[in-house]
Order: C-alpha cells, then structure tokens, then sequence
C-alpha cells in the first residue's frame, strides 16, 4: 500500500482522507465481494436443491394422498347395491336375496394411522422445503440490498 498510495503529511496518519483508510476500505471491498460471492453460490444451490426437492415431495404428497379419502369405486358399489335393493323391493321381490353392503363406504372408511402419519410428514417436509426457498429468496434480495449499499 506504500507504493499505491501517497505518503500522508505528518500527524495526519488518521485523518478520515489518510491512506491507512484508503488502503482499509481497498482491501474491506475484496474481503466482501468474496464474501457475498460465497453467499450467493451457497444460496443458489439451496435454492436448486430446495426446489428439485418440493418437486419429488410433491409427487409423493399427490400420490399417498389419495389414501387419505374414500376409494370413488367403493361408493359405486355400494350405491349399485343400494339401487339393487330398490329394484327389487319395486318388483315385489325379497331384498333378502341381495347382499347387503354395511353402511356407507364414506362412513366406515377411517385411513390407517401409519397413513396420517406418512402424509402429516410429507406435508410437514412439502412446507420446509418451500420455506427454505422462501427464505433463499429473501436472503438473495439482501444481498443485492448490501451490494447496492456498500458500492
């Protein structure tokens, strides 16, 4: 720094203008361009691998969803039965040769425990993963908030 910048005049070494600030303030922007460029390449693979994981866990959260509500081929059948049972107490027949379907499939189905709690840790790992993004997100837009007020 003794070559790159002027020698200050006696007593002046710590003057706001002297070159022991000037040669800080050189150096203080290399330590931090260094820093914020570590900061965004770190953000940008978390925000890569937090997107590529939403997307997985998404197809997960689709698919052991369904196990969560009634099976649709469950309610037709038990509406077919039921329309048998009409159709046969109309032609005065005795509904007692048709079986019987036990309630409603909406009213008897109740999903396993094991399923609720895969889905609930899907869901719970769906919102992380999202929030880890979001906070990426913000974190880049401070960043450029520094960069902006540090040049």
């Amino acid at each position: 720094y003794e070559h790159k910048y002027p020698e200050d005049p006696p007593y002046q070494e710590m003057a706001p203008y002297a070159r022991l600030w000037k040669a800080f303030l050189e150096e203080s922007a290399k330590v931090d361009a260094d820093k914020v460029a570590d900061w965004t390449d770190a953000l940008d693979v978390l925000f890569v691998f937090a997107g590529l994981f939403s997307a997985v866990v998404s197809t997960f959260v689709t698919q052991t969803f369904q196990k969560l509500e009634v099976d649709p081929n469950d309610v037709a059948v038990s509406l077919l039965y039921e329309l048998l049972r009409i159709r046969a107490l109309n032609n005065d027949q005795s509904a007692d040769t048709i079986p019987c379907f036990k309630g409603s499939p909406a009213s008897i189905f109740h999903p396993s425990k094991t399923t609720t709690w895969v889905n609930g840790l899907w869901f719970v790992s769906l919102a992380l993963s999202l929030t880890t993004a979001l906070v990426a997100v913000v974190m880049k837009q401070w960043i450029h908030q520094y960069v902006a007020s540090v040049s």
